[in-house]
């Protein structure tokens, strides 16, 4: 399995918001500027097929109707979204509030398919749903992903809970947000990381959806089984 950290920071940071690239066919979260940046690493987003949304805040999904409409120019116009039952109406909402006039002409050449189940397949890969506490916003979900025996865990936005300890516990990565320096009722902080990473040694937990100052921070951790990867970079999993 390949993993492109697509976009490893949170909203209001110089780095892309967070976003991952599988196997290059997969976009985990696809929020504002992801299909401009799969461009710069030279990815083609007309190419990929598969959208997996954590949840239904802005800068998870901003970007899918750029991507949408993206795919009339493609060969292959068939798109697989994966998300809670809310994602079709939001989905179609965004998308005709960001082309009006185009979204009539676009239903009829893009095949859009929205799978809502905890459980399913990819391209061989297991995806399984594990809902997550992002303070007042609901539904919110991780996923663990397995391959060959191999899991590898998403944590998406969740303050710290106890399935991020159920994913922990699963994961041989578990890729997680880590947005603060302290964590609160909305998101992780370095404190729940580190507390993670001692529970949990034989997972390595890779952060991102991180704020500048927290970056700067966790680069300066002390335990092994931390990883801070930067936009661009990418991890294989074998």
């Amino acid at each position: 399995m390949n993993i492109k950290f697509i976009g490893t920071g949170s909203i209001w940071t110089k780095y892309n918001s967070a976003s991952y690239l599988i196997n290059d066919n997969i976009i985990l979260d696809i929020p504002n500027g992801t299909c401009k940046e799969l461009r710069k690493l030279n990815v083609l987003p007309n190419n990929i097929n598969n959208i997996v949304i954590t949840h239904f805040h802005g800068d998870h999904y901003f970007d899918i109707p750029f991507y949408i409409l993206g795919k009339n120019k493609a060969d292959d116009k068939r798109i697989n979204i994966y998300c809670d039952k809310t994602g079709k109406r939001k989905i179609k909402k965004i998308f005709k509030l960001a082309f009006p006039t185009d979204i009539e002409k676009t239903k009829k050449q893009v095949i859009l398919n929205y799978f809502t189940n905890d459980t399913f397949k990819i391209d061989g890969l297991k995806f399984k749903r594990i809902e997550v506490d992002h303070g007042r916003f609901k539904p919110a979900y991780g996923y663990l992903i397995e391959k060959d025996n191999i899991i590898i865990g998403f944590t998406g936005d969740t303050c710290y809970c106890k399935n991020v300890d159920y994913m922990a516990s699963k994961s041989k990565y578990l890729i997680c947000e880590c947005s603060n320096i302290e964590g609160n009722h909305k998101h992780m902080g370095i404190n729940d990381i580190e507390m993670l990473a001692n529970k949990y040694k034989d997972c390595t937990f890779i952060v991102t959806h991180m704020i500048d100052k927290t970056r700067d921070k966790i680069k300066n951790t002390k335990i092994k089984n931390i990883m801070v990867p930067n936009d661009g970079d990418s991890l294989e999993i074998k």
